[in-house]
């Protein structure tokens, strides 16, 4: 194979594997649907509303302690460590107004259930005056940062819609998110 006939053939490669990859984001990527099409026979609809709101709600407090009810030991440890992450760079994440439009794709395994969660909701980041000079100096993007800084207040704010994997345990025989997905920016 001559080097003429293998530029033809890696020019179609090249020009086509952009689309490739952008027709596969598209038929995997997440649906946002506004139904709660799950058979309740495992749990409730009522049930994993109650415990999406109480986690996404509890993020507002800086101790999530008070509300290990609704916490795996899991998620409890990771979202201390974000939170004491958070607290480093003197950084506070809010998610409020929050409204579970669809409950999806519920998936029940041997000791653990999933679901995909539709919902909308307000977020806020914001910085406390004397840490935002730390965060500027260890942060990577100078552009994110300067996005940060112009965010809304929060009433001000628009919805964001995000569709997110949840995962639910039994634990002390109580029902608890394990982990869950967070694409709120």
């Amino acid at each position: 194979m001559n080097l003429f006939s293998l530029k033809l053939l890696l020019i179609p490669i090249l020009v086509l594997s952009p689309l490739v990859l952008l027709l596969i984001e598209k038929l995997t990527k997440k649906k946002y649907i506004t139904a709660k099409n799950i058979s309740e026979d495992v749990i409730k609809a009522d049930e994993i509303e109650a415990l999406v709101l109480a986690v996404l709600s509890s993020w507002n407090q800086s101790k999530l302690y008070q509300n290990s009810q609704f916490y795996s030991k899991n998620l409890l440890k990771k979202q201390d460590k974000h939170i004491v992450h958070n607290d480093m760079y003197g950084k506070k994440e809010s998610i409020f107004d929050i409204q579970i439009e669809g409950i999806n794709n519920l998936h029940q395994f041997k000791n653990k259930i999933t679901a995909e969660i539709s919902l909308k909701a307000k977020y806020s980041l914001s910085f406390d005056e004397n840490d935002s000079l730390m965060y500027l100096v260890t942060s990577r993007s100078m552009s994110r940062y300067n996005e940060m800084l112009k965010d809304l207040l929060p009433d001000k704010q628009t919805y964001q819609k995000d569709v997110q994997k949840w995962e639910f345990v039994i634990e002390e025989n109580l029902f608890k998110v394990n982990k869950f997905s967070s694409n709120l920016k």
